[in-house]
This record gives C-alpha cells, structure tokens and sequence, in this order.
C-alpha cells in the first residue's frame, strides 16, 4: 500500500521547484522548506501554498510532521545536511553529486541503515519510461548487441557561483552522474575502465570534459560543456541500428532507426521528476532502506570513477 510522504526542502535552488512538482504530481505532501535567507523561504512558500518557510535547516529536521528530507543546496555541504537530517532520523533524498568524496558516500549509507532511514541520491534519468523502454530494448536484444553510446550535454555560463568552484563545481561534479550512473543501470557492467580529458577557467574549474569509458565492451564517449552549447542527445548503437534520444537526462521522447525506417516514441510528461518521487514513496511504503534501482552500490562506484575523472584532467 502506497504511503503519502510529508516533504522538507532543504534549500530555494533552482532544481527544487522542479523536484516540488514532482512531488506535488505524486499526491505528496510538501510540509516546509528551508533557506538561509528566512525571506527566500517565505517567497517560494507563498508560491506554491508550502505551510511553513524557515530560516534554517535544523528547523525543518526538528519538525514532526516532516517524514523525509529533499537537499539541493551545494555540492560541498551535501554530506554535512544529510548526517544532519538523518541524525533526526528523518529520510533522505539528496541532490546528486551524494558526497564528493567515495568513503563520505559509503559512510552516509552506513548511517542510514543504522538509523534506520531511507536514503537516495536523485537520479531522475533512470527512472523515465524511455531509459525504461531502452534497458529492456538491451536486455532482450531486439536491435542486437549495444556496442556503442555517445553522449553529449551542455549548460553554458551557469550563474550559480559554486558551480565556478573547483572544489565543487564545474561539468564532472555538475553532470558526469548522468552519464556514468544512467549506463552503470542500463548496462549492469561487471567491469568499468574510465579515462578523461577536459579544460579548465582560470581558476581551475573544469568547464568542459570529454569522457571515454568501456562498461564491459560497450565503447562510451560522453562530452560535456558550459562553454557553449553541444548537440544534447544520447545515441545507443546496436548491431541492428541505433536510437537517438534527444536531451535524455529528461527525456521525453527517442527514435529507432533501422535501414530508412524511423519509428518515433513519445511520453508526454510536464513534470520529469514525479518517476523518481513515485518510485522513493514505494521503497518507503514497503520498509526499505535504499533504492533496488538508484543504490548505494551505484552512488558509491559514481564517486570513485568521478575522483578518477577530477584526477586525470
């Protein structure tokens, strides 16, 4: 039986008004949101009808009728506001990148299997109904063998000044989750080989990656930018042609292209994210502790091969 879930938002950043739809498409319950700026808070409450506005994030830990915790402040602080919110024994859904540092990512899973919460890091991609259509396209071989996938993304001069932080921010940090965690699910490699070259600003932030990896032999090229714009699609070659699927982080539609035959598959969606918000209120409603799709396992090889990627470029 499906539960309904009383939200937290933790932070006023841009992707949390797209996660709060998703929520709000669920049939959840968003109870409070949270900002260092009290004002802020109050401001995006108003907008959309949230009880409560609060001018810090202990408080909205502290409220009982809060049941599960959504983070999207920076990178950097992911790891200290989810031992927070778990400390109050509240579950967690965390805005990737989970930790930026491998042993920070499998010592929160750790913390929460002990205070008996569930735990996720946000990963809308895995869970639309075209990477559903296209896992199960693999896994029964109906255009043959996958041999190759090429990926490209961009967001050009992003304003959020974390994102010009080395330590933080830039394309790996930023997106190469999307690459490497959407292929670890649709491939379930026994073996990953990674290498990387990209550019950096003056101040060292990477602003541009080109990412190739072999999952098994599943030859991978992902390139990612916020210099300029690229093309923004993902391309899956098999031995019987091949699927193009525009902007696939969020996709809603993909095409199969066999010989001259192009056949077009649409799922219209307003709100991407209510697949992810669905799923996290299943796993709940059954008493688990972490997602069979989204795992520990998975956030935790993401961490380490994005450490391989930051030390190489």
């Amino acid at each position: 039986m499906i539960m309904q879930l009383h939200y937290g938002l933790i932070s006023c950043a841009s992707i949390t008004d797209r996660f709060l739809h998703g929520i709000l498409e669920n049939g959840d319950i968003i109870e409070a949101i949270a900002s260092r700026s009290l004002i802020k808070a109050q401001e995006k409450a108003k907008q959309y009808a949230i009880p409560k506005a609060y001018g810090s994030y202990e408080e909205v830990y502290l409220d009982p009728d809060v049941d599960i915790v959504y983070i999207s402040n920076n990178n950097a602080n992911h790891v200290k506001e989810i031992k927070k919110a778990l400390s109050y024994k509240k579950h967690v859904i965390c805005e990737k990148p989970i930790a930026l540092d491998p042993e920070d990512g499998k010592d929160l899973f750790y913390y929460a299997r002990k205070q008996g919460c569930f735990l996720m890091e946000a990963q809308k991609s895995l869970f639309l109904p075209v990477m559903q259509d296209i896992y199960h396209i693999i896994k029964t071989k109906q255009l043959g063998d996958l041999h190759q996938v090429s990926l490209s993304s961009s967001f050009p001069n992003p304003t959020a000044t974390w994102m010009h932080d080395p330590m933080q921010g830039g394309v790996v940090y930023g997106s190469a989750n999307y690459t490497i965690e959407l292929l670890d699910y649709l491939i379930e490699p026994n073996t990953i080989h990674v290498s990387a070259l990209g550019t950096k600003e003056e101040n060292g932030t990477c602003n541009r990656v080109s990412i190739s990896m072999i999952m098994d032999d599943v030859l991978i090229n992902s390139t990612i930018s916020m210099k300029g714009d690229t093309k923004k699609q993902a391309i899956f070659y098999f031995t019987n042609g091949y699927i193009e699927v525009p902007l696939y982080w969020k996709a809603r539609e993909y095409r199969i292209i066999q010989q001259d035959h192009i056949k077009r598959i649409i799922y219209p969606c307003r709100y991407e994210m209510k697949y992810e918000v669905l799923h996290i209120n299943e796993c709940i409603s059954k008493g688990l502790l972490e997602s069979p799709v989204m795992s520990a396992q998975r956030s935790t090889i993401c961490c380490q091969l994005v450490n391989q990627i930051i030390r190489q470029i």
